[in-house]
């Protein structure tokens, strides 16, 4: 590459690193994204001249046409590599932009049990708990368990402070850094699954079971002794079990649960969730004059306010992509017209040996339909994994792929590209052979 291409790219990449520090504020992780960032761009771009080559291997098996159409392609190996990365990146972020928007939310709700809670209540009085429990039996609305509630910070792990434990930016950071809620009960909660130790007997205090993710993240383990704050007073409690959850079933869930007794000197309140369908929604003005202390969270209208902001977020997005693929069509164009000379004499010398008008139009059409279609291709795949990693790593969701992506992108992706480019070498067809040569 000239020296020019190295500066660009240099100042891009520098760019780049700049914008992800300042949002982060990470040095480690920013080098962590670029570093992982070129890596796979280098991937793609070994994978792409693999296929190329693989390609120019198969030409002398295939008809003329092809083999001049794909031959356009495989000369400039190193710009076709560029632009099918271009196109292809651009087309998974637009890709991606329009999943999140429309599916991810969706197929999430849609993977919840018929008649999962919709509302949280929160900060119900011990003396107002069981009025509260029985006015929802009365209105025949389906709940879930009460749970008591205290707050506390979990402050030492086997007399060490937990921040001389903590590793940055991970689960135990972000649970270490505020008041968790604690909470105790005798019987194990449904979707919970013991993984290390026991769970304890009727008679046992001072016993602690953790959360699996959490506990690894902090290296917890049954035997350990954890020490709590709560207000200004300090509890100790040995870790009796480690518990795997799922935090997807919109019940209350716990990251500590203590043995029953162990925190029944503090100060509580109690939690719950219920389903509540829309024709029922004026029950919750009853519940609010009642019980004016009681916070009640409605997590379907949060969410569909939360489906509205990302819509609106990735309509914008969206936007920027626009632009982006525009920039990707300029770089074609570039391409082309750096090209420009050498297609004209080619095309002059083939049709000075005997091809016709309608033989090169179908080699240009064949060119840049190939290069859109790969880009299209690549696009899928990679958006692909990306979404089976957002459903499976993070959202704990069954993965489906979506199949229409499959015909839809590649075949977008070869119209845009084939009518772009054949736009650009139109100069080509009207070119005069006898001139092109005369000016030679």
């Amino acid at each position: 590459l000239p020296s020019s291409a190295w500066l660009i790219y240099g100042l891009s990449i520098g760019i780049i690193g700049l914008l992800i520090w300042k949002y982060t504020d990470d040095i480690k992780m920013t080098a962590t994204i670029l570093g992982v960032g070129l890596m796979t761009l280098l991937a793609l771009g070994l994978l792409i001249y693999s296929l190329l080559n693989l390609t120019c291997k198969l030409l002398p098996s295939m008809s003329l046409i092809w083999r001049f159409g794909l031959q356009g392609l495989l000369r400039n190996s190193r710009t076709s590599v560029s632009q099918i990365l271009a196109f292809s990146i651009t087309l998974v972020a637009m890709v991606l932009s329009f999943t999140v928007r429309t599916d991810l939310i969706d197929n999430w709700q849609k993977q919840l049990p018929d008649n999962a809670p919709n509302h949280f209540a929160l900060n119900i009085f011990p003396d107002q708990q069981a009025a509260f429990q029985q006015e929802l039996q009365q209105q025949h609305i389906d709940g879930s368990r009460f749970y008591p509630v205290v707050k506390g910070r979990l402050v030492e792990i086997n007399h060490t402070p937990v921040q001389q434990i903590v590793i940055k930016d991970t689960q135990g950071d972000n649970a270490t850094h505020r008041e968790l809620s604690l909470t105790w009960t005798k019987e194990l909660p449904e979707e919970n699954k013991i993984v290390a130790g026991n769970w304890w007997n009727n008679q046992q205090t001072g016993l602690v079971s953790v959360e699996q993710k959490l506990a690894d993240s902090l290296k917890i383990k049954p035997g350990d002794l954890l020490t709590f704050t709560v207000g200004s007073q300090q509890i100790n409690a040995t870790v009796a079990s480690i518990r795997e959850l799922r935090w997807d079933t919109m019940k209350p869930n716990f990251y500590m649960i203590f043995s029953p007794g162990t925190l029944d000197a503090y100060p509580s309140t109690f939690i719950t969730s219920f389903y509540l369908p829309e024709t029922q929604k004026n029950v919750l003005n009853t519940l609010v004059k009642k019980y004016p202390g009681t916070t009640i969270l409605e997590v379907d209208l949060i969410l569909k306010q939360f489906k509205t902001i990302l819509t609106q977020l990735t309509e914008a997005i969206n936007y920027l992509l626009y632009f982006a693929l525009m920039a990707g069509f300029t770089v074609l164009f570039a391409a082309v017209y750096a090209t420009l000379d050498n297609r004209i004499y080619e095309g002059a010398l083939m049709r000075t040996l005997g091809a016709n008008r309608s033989l090169l139009r179908k080699t240009h059409i064949i060119e840049f339909l190939a290069l859109g279609l790969i880009s299209g291709l690549l696009a899928v795949l990679i958006s692909e994994a990306i979404i089976y990693a957002l459903y499976t790593q993070v959202m704990h969701m069954d993965y489906r792929p979506s199949l229409y992506l499959w015909p839809v992108i590649p075949v977008a992706g070869a119209l845009f590209v084939g009518i772009a480019g054949c736009w650009g070498v139109r100069h080509v067809l009207n070119k005069s052979p006898l001139r092109v040569l005369r000016e030679l």
